[in-house]
């Protein structure tokens, strides 16, 4: 470890104990946790473009992109359950024959809650793309217009695409708008822009997948690993915990956790200084055992918990690899598809990215305990796993692809860089991959179907794919190593 690491980690600690001794209440704490798993802001974990030079002996063909939609309004049965929740909480709170609890609150934080109204339109515009979601791909396009303002003016070709769903479809619009408004000549691209398809092999190839559904989306094995997280005594023991936080006595039920999980992580979402009064009895502990159930979910739902989920995210990686070959003789082209986080996790596996040595399980990844000194297993600290969905599936994630022709000592090339959240990844280096770097790791996918979802398909090839292999180079940022050190520090405090 280098000095400037060993520094980054001091002051991490430092501020860690600072944050937990001075600044006990949440309306004017200094060190707010801002990881939410899948309900995380762009803004809390995105790169940008703006800062990747450019070769300036290149020349941009084709750029390939997709997206998940970006802030949402929560779905209907989660609306039902916070709508509910919050409407117990807040009618004991404004009960004049109810005595509230100050002995675990802020006077300020309870001020804040007894003051915080529902929002109503929340039950009828369920999943909708919300303002703050529309700032963030409006501004994802303002980005990549200023960084490749040349190629737009000049591309030949464009299509723009989402499912069929409200937060999609605006998420496009969105993009379009930012990619366009501070350049009048490109606002023909939005004549890219293609109407959602009945049947999307490319973008919700799950939802055509009979054995995806019948096998992972309702199999037992992700029911089974989430009951085993929902009655550890771990988790149930943080249940206790937020009743004794809570301002009046009510008794939580372990579902009524996440739910107000849910309510504190969407609420804070849509406000300015990312702030909900929701939050104020959840401790950084808490958030990050929280936290790591969703990734539990998404896991087992879209990640290495099931070999299917690897299979589909091969059909968008077909439509790169196709995009990306006919560019090099053909014309430029741009071509951004809006979808789904269950997507992008499964275009991630497929890659081989955020691959744990161990698969994460639902009890034994909150016990925070340290392995018995004589146990030489992997480290099932779940803090260094590399499967966060926090940091590649926030909302309006995105891979990006940018097909380049260089002119090298003289000589034509073509390089291709990608970028997740707007930063490089480990699968080409900083400055591109060479063209045979792009086919050894792309080719594998010019062969993907859906041929694997009929029943009848032999399994005995399953997960021996080239692209379930897995790379060993993916890295663990200094992030997760700071968030280690919080669960070490927490711990004696």
């Amino acid at each position: 470890m280098g000095v400037k690491q060993a520094l980054f980690l001091l002051l991490g600690l430092f501020s860690i104990v600072v944050c937990s001794k001075n600044f006990p209440c949440y309306w004017n704490d200094k060190c707010m946790y801002d990881m939410f798993g899948t309900a995380t802001p762009y803004d809390s974990v995105r790169g940008d473009l703006r800062d990747q030079v450019e070769d300036d002996g290149c020349e941009v063909l084709s750029i390939w992109s997709l997206h998940r939609h970006g802030n949402r309004n929560p779905g209907a049965d989660v609306t039902r359950n916070i709508s509910a929740l919050q409407a117990k909480i807040k009618h004991l709170l404004h009960d004049p024959t109810v005595h509230l609890r100050h002995h675990n609150n802020c006077a300020q934080d309870t001020d804040d809650l007894m003051n915080w109204r529902w929002n109503s339109t929340l039950d009828s515009s369920a999943s909708y793309l919300t303002g703050t979601g529309y700032e963030e791909l409006y501004d994802l396009g303002r980005r990549i217009e200023i960084q490749y303002q040349n190629f737009l003016k000049s591309v030949e070709k464009v299509h723009f695409r989402a499912t069929n769903q409200q937060r999609t479809v605006t998420s496009l619009k969105a993009f379009v708008h930012g990619m366009t408004a501070g350049t009048p000549s490109l606002a023909n691209l939005s004549m890219g822009i293609h109407p959602p398809l009945d049947r999307d092999d490319v973008l919700r190839p799950y939802e055509n997948c009979q054995r995806y559904q019948d096998e992972v989306l309702h199999g037992q094995l992700l029911t089974d690993e989430l009951a085993a997280y929902d009655t550890s005594p771990e988790f149930l023991a943080i249940r206790d915990e937020l009743q004794s936080k809570l301002p009046v006595d009510y008794q939580l039920t372990h579902t009524e956790v996440f739910t107000l999980y849910e309510l504190c992580r969407f609420d804070r979402s849509w406000s300015e200084k990312l702030r909900s009064p929701w939050c104020s009895f959840f401790s950084i502990r808490h958030l990050l055992v929280l936290e790591y159930r969703d990734d539990v979910r998404h896991y087992y739902r879209n990640g290495y918990g099931s070999w299917v989920n690897s299979y589909l995210g091969a059909l968008p990686l077909k439509d790169l690899y196709e995009n990306f070959v006919n560019a090099i003789e053909g014309k430029k082209t741009l071509v951004s598809y809006f979808t789904h986080d269950t997507m992008l996790d499964m275009v991630f596996c497929a890659l081989g990215l955020y691959k744990d040595p161990k698969p994460l399980q639902g009890s034994a990844g909150i016990k925070w305990i340290k392995k018995e000194e004589n146990d030489d297993s992997q480290d099932t600290d779940p803090m260094s796993r590399m499967w966060r969905t926090s940091e590649f599936a926030p909302f309006a994630s995105n891979f990006i692809a940018v097909l380049s022709r260089c002119d090298e000592s003289g000589k034509q090339t073509h390089r291709v860089r990608l970028f997740i959240n707007e930063k490089p990844t480990p699968l080409c280096p900083e400055e591109g991959c060479t063209w045979q770097q792009f086919l050894d790791i792309f080719q594998v996918f010019s062969e993907a179907d859906l041929d694997f979802c009929a029943k009848e398909w032999a399994e005995s090839g399953a997960g021996t794919a080239a692209f379930l292999t897995g790379r060993s180079n993916t890295k663990i940022g200094m992030a997760t190593i700071l968030f280690v050190l919080i669960i070490t520090v927490l711990s004696v405090l």
